[in-house]
């Protein structure tokens, strides 16, 4: 019997988790001072006004830093909030401070229901996207819930990136095809410039 894709990812996922919570904290911390520092300097995020950024859970690259200079650039900032769990609904939550940052579903950080403001996704110019696992040519895959993927298809103007650790750069794999690439991958070493 064939192995099913979504298995073969199932099983990426697990060794590529495994990788990255294999880093010790003051590595994950080390290498995403060195990605926020080439973010910050890179033209996407220099040009962009409006910009969608996860927030990190223990083991991603954080974001915190890039949260705080995207408020100090003046920057229009937004960030995750789940609506729907059951049709994978994820809206982009205007954040004005980082104070604003409760935790939400799945323990994942978010506004707090009663600060909720809705960023369109068409008036993202550069969304950061978080993975566990990518390919050069930009898939990734992420916990499984398709989240990402609904919503990049509906920013579809913005310049799509994602930070990762250099252990999170697979060879090639499979994808389905509701599955969205990102642009760009930037990592400690490089940034990838991707093409399907």
């Amino acid at each position: 019997m064939e192995v099913s894709i979504k298995s073969r990812k199932r099983k990426l996922r697990h060794e590529a988790l495994v990788k990255r919570r294999a880093m010790s904290r003051y590595e994950r911390e080390k290498d995403s001072i060195t990605i926020y520092k080439r973010l910050i300097e890179n033209e996407l995020y220099k040009n962009a006004k409006c910009v969608f950024c996860y927030v990190s859970v223990e083991d991603e690259v954080h974001t915190d830093k890039i949260l705080r200079q995207a408020l100090t650039d003046g920057k229009e900032l937004c960030v995750p909030y789940i609506v729907d769990t059951e049709n994978a609904v994820m809206k982009a939550a205007q954040l004005k401070s980082i104070s604003q940052l409760t935790t939400g579903v799945f323990g994942i950080r978010t506004v707090k229901n009663n600060t909720f403001q809705e960023v369109l996704p068409e008036a993202i110019d550069l969304v950061i996207a978080p993975g566990i696992a990518f390919d050069r040519r930009g898939h990734r895959i992420g916990m499984g819930g398709g989240y990402y993927d609904i919503f990049l298809k509906k920013a579809e103007r913005a310049d799509k990136l994602a930070v990762a650790y250099d252990c999170q750069i697979l060879d090639d794999f499979e994808v389905d095809k509701f599955d969205v690439a990102v642009d760009y991958i930037l990592t400690t070493r490089e940034i990838l410039k991707c093409t399907d």
